[in-house]
């Protein structure tokens, strides 16, 4: 990302362990973290396109091992300010499987949500002070109505990028 005043989006569904501990994460929480990916898949009836075990190898060699388990469902990154747009299609994906995400939190003790990251790409003013332009982060109830009855979590990670 480089052009000054861009947005990227992209929103994926994830399932994880339920888990009450904060990180760091002893090695009894890690162990809690565990579960098949393989299942899940089987249970929501939608092939991930992430997915990995605990003690998998990292992407990098220079890392240890993965940690815990992961598993998401993703849509294509967008431009767009407008994060409702992102949210919706993702739902639009995945609701027809609302009723093996629901299978899947139950028999394997997960729960799930929905990511939305932001890539904004920031300038500078003739002043040499940073600018940006944030996207919409509003949600019209029956989007909040949609995440609620499928029992989804709503998170959101914003990263600006600003020249030298």
């Amino acid at each position: 990302m480089s052009v000054p005043g861009e947005c990227l989006q992209r929103a994926y569904l994830y399932l994880e362990r339920n888990y009450d501990s904060e990180p760091p994460y002893s090695d009894d929480a890690l162990d809690q973290m565990f579960f098949e990916p393989a299942e899940v898949t089987a249970r929501v009836g939608l092939a991930p396109t992430t997915a990995w075990r605990r003690g998998d190898p990292a992407p990098r060699h220079d890392r240890p091992p993965r940690r815990f388990s992961s598993w998401s469902y993703e849509l294509p990154e967008s431009s767009t300010r407008d994060t409702e747009e992102v949210v919706t299609a993702l739902l639009d994906a995945i609701e027809p499987h609302a009723a093996g995400i629901a299978v899947a939190r139950a028999e394997l003790g997960l729960r799930a949500g929905v990511m939305v990251v932001i890539w904004l790409a920031g300038g500078r003013d003739r002043g040499d002070e940073v600018s940006f332009t944030t996207p919409a982060l509003s949600f019209r109830e029956r989007t909040v109505q949609r995440l609620a009855a499928m029992g989804l979590s709503l998170d959101h990670d914003l990263y600006v990028e600003v020249p030298e």
